[in-house]
């Protein structure tokens, strides 16, 4: 038994599951899998950005490296071990040749004009892209495999009570992050049009795209990496929602998954149809929708995890003033976004965007200590409160030193200054998001005295699946 204040929370034994008891559906390869694909991903990013411009052997050694750690992981905390590893390698694999197929379009492109002079996109020969494409699978593979070696050998002790779904859910959220904060930088470096055509990228298949002409200049590589990191986020989005189908048994949840995987479609068109007419209002509302389906992400991770289900609300003579301003914070720092949003795209409403900030700092303050000191046995509403306060402190920081670069060039004209202004960006996203999370818990653990006696009744018990 594991207490926590008033209340008390049955946990699942530790101990290996009969056969049968408990059914995975995959759930731990595919979070694995997408989750090894996901940090692979972002570290490739950073490596290759324009001021880093790390050696390509550098950037493939690294990104080894990632799979190599992430089979070890995989293989300590899935019931499955080396099997779960070696699978996720081949997951993981199979995803990376979203970007393995710019090394062989650049292969193929530079054979073409060597032979004929081409300039535009070449035929990529049937043979010459099974071998790219099956040797990604297997080299992912076999490191993930010999990284499952290592980590069956101290297995966790908490694998056979791990719930995939929210590990899924924050897989896909993780992913999603390092996406907001790359388009604040086509933002910032305004290469919002770099690529002119969507969903091609120069005439060329979106996957297909040369590497060589991504990384021909600044504004290519940020606008074509987001469109990149974009489509992992969807599948990811939409591998989760088919696993969800599949595995839980709460339908809102299901319904959950798939309204985050057509709000990614909604955005991923809202993002294209922006370059193909031009108009930055579409690039306002792109970016914050973009944040708003982000923090819809950040809920389902909470609500997929088991203590959702297993703590007991607690009446409290509060909880109406509670729940009201968990609400009236998450629609101030809607309102702020879109302020935000305004100031990064035609520069107007300064102003008001600072003096709205005074107000979103209040309402977090009043709702972090409320969390934090008023709820503060539970560890969901305590250690969100103390989240938020923390993200607003930094929040605070990151604007004013935004602003600093704003008055002094006018906007981001600098390396730095993009930098800046797009952490103060992204970390408004989290500040959404964890607000939102916050809202969540207090609705779920906070309740009005009258309706004590009809939650008793509803609360369901523990859920027992490993899904």
């Amino acid at each position: 038994m594991i207490c926590e204040g008033p209340v008390t929370l049955q946990m699942e034994s530790a101990k290996p599951l009969p056969a049968g008891a408990a059914r995975l559906y995959g759930g731990d390869v595919l979070a694995c899998g997408f989750g090894i694909t996901v940090a692979t991903w972002i570290v490739a990013y950073i490596s290759r950005l324009p001021m880093v411009n790390a050696a390509g052997h550098v950037t493939v050694g690294l990104m080894l490296a990632v799979i190599l750690v992430g089979g070890m992981l995989t293989a300590r905390y899935s019931p499955r071990g080396l099997m779960a590893a070696i699978l996720a390698g081949a997951v993981s694999g199979l995803l990376n040749n979203l970007i393995v197929g710019s090394l062989v379009s650049d292969a193929a492109a530079k054979a073409a004009a060597t032979m004929a002079g081409a300039s535009g996109p070449a035929a990529i020969p049937v043979p010459s892209m099974a071998l790219w494409f099956g040797g990604s699978i297997l080299t992912s593979t076999v490191l993930a495999g010999v990284g499952g070696i290592g980590g069956r050998f101290f297995p966790s002790r908490e694998r056979h009570e791990i719930r995939w779904t929210q590990v899924f859910a924050v897989v896909l959220a993780a992913a999603t992050l390092p996406l907001l904060t790359i388009g604040g930088l086509v933002t910032a470096f305004h290469a919002g049009l770099a690529v002119p055509d969507w969903p091609q990228s120069y005439g060329y298949n979106m996957f297909l795209f040369p590497l060589s002409k991504m990384q021909s200049n600044q504004g290519n590589f940020y606008e074509h990496a987001h469109r990149l990191m974009g489509s992992l986020v969807g599948f990811t989005a939409l591998a989760l929602a088919i696993y969800s189908t599949i595995a839980e048994k709460r339908r809102w949840i299901k319904t959950l998954a798939w309204s985050i995987g057509f709000a990614i479609l909604v955005q991923a068109v809202l993002g294209g149809t922006r370059v193909t007419d031009r108009s930055v209002d579409l690039a306002i509302a792109h970016g914050i929708f973009a944040q708003v389906v982000f923090a819809a992400m950040a809920c389902l991770a909470a609500v997929t995890g088991r203590s959702f289900l297993a703590l007991r609300p607690v009446a409290s003579p509060s909880a109406s003033t509670d729940r009201s301003l968990t609400i009236a914070l998450f629609f101030a720092l809607i309102i702020q976004l879109i302020l935000g949003a305004f100031v990064r795209h035609k520069g107007e409403g300064i102003m008001l965007h600072i003096t709205m900030a005074a107000l979103v700092s209040f309402l977090v303050l009043a709702c972090g200590i409320r969390a934090w000191g008023v709820h503060g046995a539970y560890r969901p509403l305590r250690d969100t409160g103390r989240w938020i306060m923390g993200i607003v402190t930094l929040q605070v920081v990151l604007g004013v030193i935004a602003l600093v670069f704003r008055s002094a060039s006018g906007g981001p004209a600098t390396t730095e200054g993009a930098m800046l202004t797009t952490a103060h960006q992204a970390n408004g996203a989290l500040l959404l998001a964890v607000s939102a999370v916050l809202a969540t818990w207090t609705w779920r653990l906070v309740i009005p005295p009258a309706h004590e006696s009809d939650v008793a009744e509803k609360v369901p018990a523990p859920a027992t699946s490993a899904a």
